[in-house]
């Protein structure tokens, strides 16, 4: 379900996370899905401080309550209703009847967040969870197997075998491997369905506009 995704607005329901560093987030999402998403609003959600909710329930009410295109950011575990302990228990998740996706925070650093270094860490686990269920809101599928980037990076898309590796394994491998560039396949799927230019290609276009700049500089033209 594709709706209006030009605009995000990121809910913080809960504290983990300051305003400042949702912004920051908030930019960097913009970076890595440019000319699909223009703009993000930052709101924070009134909500009882809870340590566990049903992530389908949690998208239903931020779809009633904000409506459009929604990433909701919360310090509370995500449940499903699957019988697999490791899988009732999730770190994102996206709510197929609308533009919800939510992400939870809860087990992203096992350690206290107690350095700017361990907050630095916290924060880009965030941000890359944040950037497969907002991949999963615009159409992009995962990737079963460790799909990478042209940077080498894993494709924020890429999922590997989730059950391989327990929690603390899967973050390591799976999250803290992916990058913020998207694969091949991903990028030609947002440049078909929503106009989107290629970061790569792009980056070649402007390499040869300062190369063609120079060039007429020094012709003096």
């Amino acid at each position: 379900m594709l709706g209006n995704t030009s605009k995000l607005h990121i809910v913080r329901a809960g504290s983990d996370i300051t305003y400042s560093s949702l912004k920051v987030i908030g930019n960097q999402i913009l970076d890595a899905f440019r000319g699909t998403i223009q703009e993000f609003q930052l709101t924070r959600h009134k909500a009882p401080v809870v340590d566990s909710i049903d992530a389908y329930f949690l998208t239903k009410i931020l779809d009633q309550e904000y409506g459009g295109h929604v990433l909701g950011i919360t310090d509370a575990d995500l449940k499903t209703k699957d019988a697999d302990a490791f899988y009732n228990c999730i770190f994102g998740g996206k709510n197929p009847h609308n533009d919800v996706a939510v992400v939870s925070t809860k087990k992203l650093c096992t350690d206290r967040i107690d350095s700017n270094k361990a907050y630095k860490l916290f924060l880009d686990r965030t941000l890359k969870v944040s950037l497969h269920e907002v991949g999963h809101n615009l159409g992009l599928t995962d990737h079963a197997a460790y799909q990478t980037a042209q940077d080498g990076t894993l494709c924020p898309m890429s999922r590997g075998e989730y059950n391989k590796f327990g929690y603390i394994g899967y973050i390591r491998a799976i999250i803290d491997g992916r990058g913020t560039n998207f694969c091949d396949e991903c990028e030609y799927f947002l440049q078909k369905m929503h106009g989107r230019r290629h970061r790569w290609t792009r980056l070649v276009k402007d390499g040869l506009e300062s190369t063609i700049g120079i060039k007429r500089l020094r012709r003096g033209a």
